[in-house]
Parts: C-alpha cells; sequence; structure tokens
C-alpha cells in the first residue's frame, strides 16, 4: 500500500512539474513561451512546406526531406496533446471536473488538436488520397488559435476602458496593457518579413517563377497589405505617446522617425510601381523590396542599440568623412603627379 502511494505521489509530482514547466501561462520564467513559439513555427513551417510541395522543382528532389519533417511535426503535434491529457487535472480550467481529462477531451482546443495529427494516423489504414491528405493538413493552421484566443482574451480584458485608438497603440506598442497579443502582433510581422524577402529572392529563380508567379504576385499583394496597416496604425496611433501629442506636428515628427521611414520604404516601391508603371519603367524598385528585412531592426535590442551610438556620434562621423574624403582626394592628386 504504501508503495503504491508512493507511485502515486511521484506520479502527482512529475504532473504537477510538466504542466508548470511547459503549459503553465502564469509562471513567469518557465518553458511555456518558448514551447509556445516553437509549436507555431512548426506550424508555419508546415503551411510553407504544404505550399512549397506544389512546386514540382522543389518537391521532387526533395520528397523524402519533406516526408521527415512532416512525421517530425506529426510527432511533436502528438507529444504535446499526449501531454496536455496527462497535466489536464492540473490545469485550473478542467481541475474542477469529475474526469478532467475527459473535460479536456470535449474541448476545443483539445477537438483541434486532434484534428491536426489524425489525418496522418488514418492513412495509415485506410487508403487516402494524397491530396485529400495534404488538404486535411491545413487544419493544423487551427492550432494557432490556442496561442491567438487566450491572448486576445488577455488583451481585451486588459484595455477594457481605453479607447479605440489606445487599444491599437497598445497592440502596436509595448505597454502596461499590451500583454501577449503584441508579442504575437510582433511576430506576425517578422513573419511577414521573412516570408516577403524569401519570395523577392526566389523571384529571380525562373524555374520557379514559371510555376508560382501568380502565387508570388498575390504574397506581395497580400505583404503590402499587412505593412501598409501597420503603417497607418502606427502614424495614427502616435499621439498617445507624451513625445508626439500634437495631432499634426506630433505625426510628422513620428513620420520622420528612422522606424517610420524604413516602414514607409518597405511599402513605397509597390505603390510607385503600380501608379506610375505607365510613365516610367520602375521594375528595378522590386530590388528595395529586400530594405523590408530592415523592418526587423524593430525586434532587435542589439540594432536598437547600435542605431542609438550612431545617431549620437553623428557628428564625429560625419567629420571623420570628410576627413577621409580629403585624404582620399590628396592621395589620387599625388599618385597622379608621380605617374606623369
Amino acid at each position: 500500500m504504501s508503495s503504491s502511494n508512493n507511485v502515486f505521489q511521484i506520479n502527482l509530482m512529475i504532473r504537477k512539474i510538466v504542466y508548470n514547466k511547459l503549459f503553465n501561462p502564469n509562471i513567469k520564467g518557465n518553458w511555456q513561451p518558448g514551447f509556445e513559439k516553437f509549436t507555431t513555427i512548426i506550424i508555419l513551417l508546415n503551411i510553407f512546406a504544404l505550399w512549397a510541395e506544389s512546386i514540382p522543382i522543389i518537391y521532387e528532389s526533395r520528397m523524402a526531406l519533406f516526408h521527415s519533417f512532416d512525421v517530425f511535426s506529426l510527432m511533436v503535434f502528438s507529444i504535446e496533446y499526449v501531454l496536455r491529457i496527462y497535466v489536464a487535472p492540473e490545469d485550473p480550467q478542467f481541475a474542477s471536473s469529475k474526469s478532467p481529462r475527459f473535460a479536456y477531451f470535449r474541448s476545443p482546443f483539445a477537438i483541434i488538436d486532434l484534428v491536426a495529427i489524425l489525418p496522418f494516423y488514418l492513412s495509415a489504414f485506410v487508403q487516402m488520397d494524397l491530396r485529400i491528405l495534404r488538404g486535411l493538413r491545413l487544419l493544423r493552421l487551427f492550432k494557432l488559435f490556442r496561442v491567438v484566443v487566450p491572448a486576445y482574451k488577455e488583451f481585451k480584458e486588459a484595455n477594457k476602458h481605453n479607447t479605440f485608438r489606445q487599444k491599437l497603440y497598445a497592440l502596436v506598442n509595448p505597454t502596461e496593457t499590451s500583454g501577449r497579443l503584441h508579442e504575437i502582433f510582433d511576430f506576425f510581422i517578422i513573419v511577414w518579413v521573412i516570408i516577403s524577402v524569401v519570395a523577392v529572392i526566389l523571384e529571380s529563380v525562373a524555374s520557379v517563377i514559371y510555376y508560382v508567379g501568380v502565387e508570388f504576385a498575390i504574397i506581395d499583394a497580400v505583404a503590402v497589405a499587412v505593412f501598409s496597416t501597420e503603417y497607418l496604425i502606427r502614424i495614427y496611433t502616435c499621439v498617445e505617446d507624451p513625445k508626439y501629442q500634437h495631432w499634426l506636428k506630433g505625426r510628422v515628427s513620428a513620420a520622420k522617425e528612422t522606424s517610420a521611414l524604413i516602414d514607409l520604404l518597405a511599402i513605397l516601391p509597390f505603390f510607385l510601381e503600380s501608379f506610375l508603371h505607365h510613365l516610367f519603367d520602375l521594375r528595378f524598385l522590386r530590388v528595395f523590396r529586400l530594405m523590408r528585412l530592415l523592418k526587423l531592426m524593430r525586434y532587435s535590442d542589439a540594432t536598437k542599440s547600435l542605431f542609438i551610438v550612431v545617431k549620437r556620434e553623428w557628428p564625429v562621423m560625419k567629420a571623420s568623412a570628410f576627413i577621409m574624403l580629403l585624404l582620399v582626394m590628396l592621395a589620387a592628386c599625388l599618385g597622379y603627379v608621380f605617374e606623369h
């Protein structure tokens, strides 16, 4: 009897540790945010892999790699699903139920988790059309609701007394009421920066553009829509910052900030080419879409520090550049004299 009690206590302790380490959002410093980001990245990579499989030149020579990644993703999602069932009695949402695990099993998020992995297991026993199986893999996208829905509820509760503009400001800028939804928004922008830049690079490969030229055009249009919306939100809400309180001068000052200029340059080539293509050949502007990578500076503390240092030492750097220019001209003149 004592032995069974010890086993039960050990199991209870392990279950509590697993829940607190991986799934408890209320404990700071645990692995929950990292685990959440990891599964989110796997979901997004699955969607990218599903799209890449439609391009013969990419897929046919790498079928084994795509299959291995699909199996790896399935293992990650399956382990997550099993662990969530295992720790369900520790989750306050289900702990009060007579059967916490069954209560979790019936919950919407658990159904989404199951649907994300079920088609793969069914295909092992039931003959399924490959196209149907690929389509069912899109259901993994619904797993993102596990991250977004709680963050949205938290954000809504924290900003229930704020105005619409204040809510938007909290969404795009880190504030006391931003919560996890702001982090998700930042991650969303980062993902679109990477997608758009990868699309620009792949556009230079003729064999790829032959198959997915339309898809790349759609991706670019969606990326511009996302970045334009972000830019307009930042300009509209900047007056919530004490530095830019004046409704006009404040917005002009905010628009002249380096980060805002980078945001503008990220979308400007698209609009210039769209509206002025009949007057000038502006296809060369497509290269400048790679400048969207500079948007990532906003999310890197290292680049922020570097920019602050450059801004602070700019007068010295200008003087140094002027002296260097004089020395180069002097060296060129002396070289010319000695040669002749």
